[in-house]
């Protein structure tokens, strides 16, 4: 897995304890999805909301183009 790859993997993993707890963990998440999608490709973005189960907090997959 490349390096950025996984430093944005774990900004996810890190957050998801804290979506709607605390301030911003849920624009990190999306703000990450987004940057992992833009560079890695949706279907990478797709396998970061299986990994962290986001669907559960309201992410959903999304299609690709």
């Amino acid at each position: 897995m490349d390096g950025k790859l996984k430093r944005l993997r774990e900004r996810i993993e890190r957050e998801v304890p804290f979506v709607g707890r605390k301030p911003y963990s849920h624009n990190i998440i999306g703000l990450t999805l987004n940057q992992i999608a833009g560079e890695f490709g949706v279907v990478e973005a797709n396998r970061a909301i299986r990994d962290f189960g986001l669907e559960e907090l309201g992410w959903r997959e999304v299609r690709e183009e």
